[in-house]
């Protein structure tokens, strides 16, 4: 091999190695340009995960806060009271299943009928009493909005000769009067129109009753 063969042979090698020597610098430039963008996208997808979750707990809380608080609010409109065929109107936790909540109270009304006592004793079964009238406002608001006759717990008793209710409390004649219907009735129902009337015990009909709402302390 001549001398120009040989020159021209290192040359060229020399030529490539400079080439290899300058690829790897630019790699490693590259590699060491990069490894500040990825860490910062990395600190970037955990913030971004943190962000979500706080935002996700965020929103769960406010919804259980508008559920305990929409479950202390009294009703805006109580004439929208169910009927006998609807009774899906109360308040996440004020009252038992398929009862109904007004003015802080539970109402069941029955989709069966019977006699006055058998209606007490379910009444008592459901940790109830029968259907007691405390006010002007519970008549005109509940009571007048109902379109059967129900069984209520007022009835004759004979030792004091007078109205009672179940709990032993006196009838007000304030409050309401009876109507005469039945001549030997002992017990009385709600019928339409604002009337309580007596009749038989053993007459089967509907009932309404009766417990107070679960009281929410907080």
């Amino acid at each position: 091999m001549n001398k120009l063969n040989v020159a021209f042979t290192e040359k060229k090698m020399s030529h490539s190695t400079q080439k290899q020597k300058r690829g790897r610098m630019h790699g490693t430039r590259e590699d060491s340009l990069s490894a500040p963008w990825k860490l910062l996208a990395g600190i970037l997808g955990v913030l971004s995960l943190v962000l979500m979750a706080a935002v996700l707990t965020l929103g769960i809380l406010m919804v259980k806060s508008d559920v305990l608080e929409s479950s202390k609010q009294v009703p805006e409109n109580s004439s929208s009271l169910p009927s006998t065929i609807s009774q899906s109107g109360c308040y996440y936790g004020s009252c038992p299943e398929k009862w109904i909540w007004s003015r802080g109270n539970c109402y069941y009304i029955s989709n069966d009928i019977m006699d006055w006592q058998g209606s007490r004793t379910d009444c008592m079964k459901r940790n109830s009493t029968l259907l007691k009238i405390e006010s002007r406002e519970e008549l005109n608001n509940f009571l007048n909005l109902l379109s059967a006759m129900y069984w209520t717990g007022l009835s004759h008793n004979v030792t004091a000769s007078s109205w009672m209710w179940d709990d032993g409390a006196a009838l007000s004649q304030e409050l309401l009067s009876v109507v005469k219907d039945f001549p030997s009735g002992k017990c009385v129902y709600y019928g339409l129109q604002d009337s309580f009337v007596h009749d038989d015990c053993n007459y089967s009909t509907f009932y309404i009753c009766k417990q107070m709402a679960m009281q929410f302390l907080f």
